[in-house]
């Protein structure tokens, strides 16, 4: 069983200074995006993809809780998570769903992402940039 604790946290700040020059974000306004996004049930089932720190792989964000402590969120795909070693988070265009059984077809839905970048805009001055891909809300700058 993994421990998420204070030192947890102290492995990933090290790990943000070595591999990220700048911060944008922190974990109190991570969670207002987040909050934002359960609290406009309107916008359906808003699939955002995030890409942590020194990983290189992005990955889709199923369902959040953020009942967990101040720092973390909990997914239901890989388990509690630092927010501060998120990266950059994205709102694609359209929302890309896959199966783990890979005969059954990738499902894509558009999604409403001016509706997001609203709602984000409200919540004050965000790192946001808009892309081919869709909506970016950057937590760092690669080093």
């Amino acid at each position: 069983m993994a421990v998420h604790d204070r030192e947890e946290l102290n492995r990933e700040g090290r790990a943000v200074r070595r591999e990220t020059r700048a911060s944008f974000m922190s974990d109190t306004k991570w969670r207002k995006v987040l909050a934002a996004l359960k609290d406009h049930p309107e916008l359906g089932a808003c699939q955002c993809v995030v890409k942590f720190v020194g990983q290189p792989e992005e990955h889709s964000l199923g369902n959040i809780g953020l009942y967990s402590p101040r720092p973390w969120i909990d997914t239901h795909a890989f388990g509690p998570v630092p927010l501060r070693s998120i990266e950059w988070m994205l709102f694609p265009y359209v929302a890309e769903y896959r199966r783990s059984d890979r005969t059954i077809p990738v499902t894509r839905e558009p999604q409403d992402i001016d509706g997001v970048a609203q709602i984000m805009t409200g919540l004050g001055r965000l790192p946001m940039e808009w892309t081919d891909r869709g909506l970016l809300i950057r937590g760092y700058l690669p080093a």
